[in-house]
């Protein structure tokens, strides 16, 4: 199962009905978390709807290396595909998926930490690959990601993306509460309530 401590990406199938690790539902961890997240937001194209959200992004950069720095030296050992079997894995979540009488587009599930699990689109990837072994797989690299936070119009199709769409909402509400409670904007009597549900979000939503 993933170490949760690490940020990772979960993606779906057409049919998951729960968005946790599984043999359907394969995931990918970060090797070494970024050191920095850029979290954007901008007003939805001039034609959509005026209920419409704001596109909202992620976008990432990140380390790989097919010799793990921190593993023991019994376990030192270079891949004989180097890092190709990770960078096919991201590439994974930007190639169409299969649901059967129609072709989708994959839906991933970002998860940073207890306060941010939401539905995703990787929309962009490109990777520098930096060392190589004698045979030319890339063995050191760096990664970019581009992640795009789904709507629920976007998520309507996939059981297990919707239940993330919504913990995601929730968790929102609960930290904006959170926020009120912090700047005495929630009456004193309530505040502590307040607070207390917000810490208690990350033990009731969804885990692995």
């Amino acid at each position: 199962m993933p170490n949760f401590s690490k940020g990772t990406l979960i993606l779906l199938a057409p049919n998951a009905t729960e968005p946790v690790a599984s043999s359907k539902n394969i995931y990918f961890a970060f090797q070494y978390n970024p050191e920095k997240l850029l979290h954007t937001f901008n007003p939805p194209e001039k034609n959509a709807e005026s209920q419409c959200p704001a596109l909202e992004y992620f976008n990432l950069s990140f380390e790989l290396d097919s010799i793990e720095v921190d593993a023991s030296p019994q376990s030192q050992t270079p891949s004989p595909y180097g890092l190709h079997p990770a960078l096919a894995m991201l590439e994974s979540m930007m190639q169409p998926q299969d649901g059967g009488n129609q072709t989708t587009l994959p839906i991933a599930v970002f998860r940073w930490g207890e306060k941010r699990l939401m539905p995703v689109n990787v929309v962009g990837m490109s990777v520098e690959e930096k060392s190589f072994d004698p045979i030319l797989n890339p063995t050191r690299a760096t990664v970019s990601l581009t992640l795009k936070v789904l709507s629920a119009k976007e998520v309507d199709s996939n059981q297990a993306a919707r239940k993330v769409f919504q913990t995601h909402q929730n968790d929102r509400k609960s930290l904006i509460d959170a926020y009120k409670a912090q700047t005495l904007q929630t009456p004193a009597s309530t505040a502590s309530t307040v607070a207390a549900a917000a810490g208690l979000e990350s033990k009731t939503k969804i885990s692995a």
